[in-house]
């Protein structure tokens, strides 16, 4: 698939500090998968090429936070975050085996969400056509009032709050296994920002939401999609719903900016979910992403979910090598040792799923798709 731009001005924001803190000893997002990550992307020679950009991240301020988040809940955090007593936090949704309480998760926390606000301005501004922040994304559960699913401050929601404040209209595709609730919620009465979800339906995952029938409300009536797949879809179909529904969709919008989640979670090695794609399956939704990116001129892409170290690592290093329009070898580069065991950037793909559970499948996620094309597309004139 070819990317229309042909050398995109491509910035990559990321500095190591978002890496080095731990959520808890038994915690599955490791921050260091982004260390890893990193690593990987050098030894590829991706920081040696003319169009990639590496600006370090600003700050998020605490007013920036409060454009999607209650004053009092960035306040408790704020307070746990510098080793004070909060007994009220559970009404938060901290202090839980997904959401612990961390010396210094605020500052961390206003970082991540800096970085996706950097990414963001470089894009809007024009510096850069495409933009990647991979610490941000992982907070989209986020609720304006408590942290869910590992996410605090819904960078997201912020990011593209001061990208409508301007007048400008988003386009959210969260391809993440886990629906993208809190940013759903961040903008379910806007028609100004269009959010896509593809996920692993919420009968079988966390957060239990994200099927067909939640499409906004009020003024945004019809402004959240949301493609909920079967658990165990490869490559093949997951694509198939992604290509009937998803360019469609965001061409009829006509949106000024494309706004990307990139969780990668989707991994049939990731240990909390069970979609099964490829890293390559993964990649060839990128370059999607960006033949719709380049026609619309603005794309901000941002991490998310991905407990599978390797998966993290080779997965966004291909993004990142698509995004520049740049092809990679087959091999990973022996000078990579900061995992082991990593030898090419594609998977051998899992076991095709026997027969009978792969009608199952297909079935259900036809009836998915037949759903949203029935209540969705006729609000777009499709």
């Amino acid at each position: 698939m070819t990317n229309l731009w042909q050398q995109p001005k491509t910035a990559f924001v990321y500095t190591d500090k978002l890496s080095q803190y731990q959520l808890s000893p038994e915690h599955p997002l490791r921050p260091v998968r982004l260390h890893h990550m990193h690593e990987l992307m050098r030894a590829s020679g991706l920081f040696d090429l003319a169009n990639i950009e590496s600006p370090a991240p600003r700050t998020a301020t605490r007013a920036e936070i409060e454009t999607a988040h209650d004053t009092d809940y960035v306040s408790i955090v704020e307070v746990i975050s510098n080793g004070g007593i909060a007994p009220g936090m559970g009404e938060f949704g901290l202090g839980t085996s997904d959401n612990p309480v961390r010396h210094g998760m605020y500052d961390t926390t206003l970082l991540c969400v800096g970085s996706t606000l950097t990414a963001s301005e470089l894009v809007t501004s024009g510096a850069a056509d495409i933009a990647f922040a991979p610490a941000g994304g992982v907070h989209h559960h986020a609720m304006p009032r408590h942290a869910a699913g590992f996410g605090v401050f819904n960078d997201a929601v912020i990011a593209m709050n001061a990208m409508v404040d301007t007048g400008l209209r988003v386009a959210y595709i969260d391809i993440d296994c886990h629906h993208g609730d809190g940013v759903q919620m961040g903008h379910y009465d806007s028609d100004q920002v269009l959010t896509i979800s593809i996920h692993e339906s919420g009968q079988w995952l966390f957060p239990g939401t994200g099927y067909v029938q939640e499409i906004g409300s009020g003024g945004g009536s019809g402004y959240s999609v949301n493609i909920p797949l079967a658990p165990y879809s490869l490559d093949a179909e997951w694509h198939a719903a992604f290509d009937a529904v998803i360019p469609a969709l965001v061409r009829a919008f006509k949106p000024d900016v494309l706004f990307t989640q990139l969780g990668i979670d989707t991994h049939f090695h990731d240990p909390l979910t069970h979609l099964s794609l490829t890293t390559q399956g993964f990649n060839l939704a990128v370059q999607k992403l960006g033949v719709l990116g380049s026609e619309i001129g603005k794309w901000v892409a941002v991490g998310g979910g991905g407990y599978d170290l390797s998966a993290v690592a080779r997965s966004w290093t291909m993004a990142l090598a698509t995004m520049a329009n740049h092809e990679l070898p087959e091999e990973v580069p022996s000078t990579f040792t900061s995992l082991d065991a990593l030898t090419k950037f594609a998977d051998t793909p899992p076991t095709p799923t026997d027969h009978r559970y792969l009608e199952d499948i297909q079935s259900f996620n036809s009836r998915t798709l037949n759903e949203v094309r029935s209540l969705l597309f006729p609000k777009f004139g499709l």
